[in-house]
């Protein structure tokens, strides 16, 4: 529309005059649901993080290539996905201001992603989701429970649980559904025994070599929250 057509628009009557309140109560609007995206995928990444942390895909990539296909199998897509579309939100919600709009998606979505990265460093994810764990783990709260049942449902070729008790060239592991296995070391990582003793809180990668016996190629030392 030229300018003399708007000004004709005007001079006919036909725009609605808003008042200022308008304008401060709309962008007041905008900024307080940013800030509430914004808090929604900061908790949900710091999830991620905490979740990659208690299912052991955090630590499989100490392992090698083996531990990279772990690592992959243990993301939770969806939980990626949902990030991913909240971020798109948010940009949809920004950019109708200038700084926002003029700018590619990828370049703007790059940005959001390294700010809520940074923002990850100063949030704990396991004090926030440590304590939301150890709640719901022992009220069984309906849904929530379920999302944060690590231990009931590891990565492949992850094992989570506590050593019950040492034995020559390994230790019993029960896990939080009061099955116990037999842990073996191979040779390579025995080593590692000296680290860990009854009573600890680990992850363990290998693979079942008979019932209830496990060959583990490394572990790791974890909290326990329950």
């Amino acid at each position: 529309m030229k300018s003399d057509e708007i000004i004709d628009t005007i001079k006919s009557g036909g725009t609605k005059m808003r008042p200022r309140w308008y304008f401060v109560a709309r962008a007041l609007l905008v900024a307080i649901v940013a800030i509430l995206l914004f808090s929604i995928i900061l908790f949900v990444a710091t999830f991620i993080i905490f979740a990659l942390q208690e299912n052991g895909g955090f630590f499989a990539t100490n392992f090698g290539p083996g531990g990279w296909s772990v690592f992959l199998q243990s993301l939770p897509w969806s939980l990626l996905l949902l990030s991913l579309a909240l971020i798109l939100t948010l940009w949809i919600l920004l950019r109708r201001y200038p700084v926002i709009y003029h700018q590619p998606f990828l370049y703007m979505l790059l940005i959001l992603i390294v700010v809520i990265s940074l923002a990850c460093l100063f949030v704990s994810a396991s004090v926030i989701h440590g304590g939301i764990f150890r709640y719901v783990s022992r009220n069984q709260v309906p849904m929530v429970t379920g999302v944060y049942e690590f231990e009931t449902a590891p990565a492949g070729g992850v094992y989570r649980g506590q050593i019950m008790t040492m034995v020559p060239g390994g230790f019993i592991l029960g896990n939080a559904l009061g099955q116990t296995s037999t842990v073996l070391m191979t040779s390579e990582a025995s080593s590692e025994l000296n680290d860990v003793d009854s009573g600890d809180y680990i992850i363990l990668f290998g693979h079942g070599v008979a019932t209830a016996t496990i060959e583990a190629s490394g572990l790791e030392k974890i909290v326990d929250y329950r």
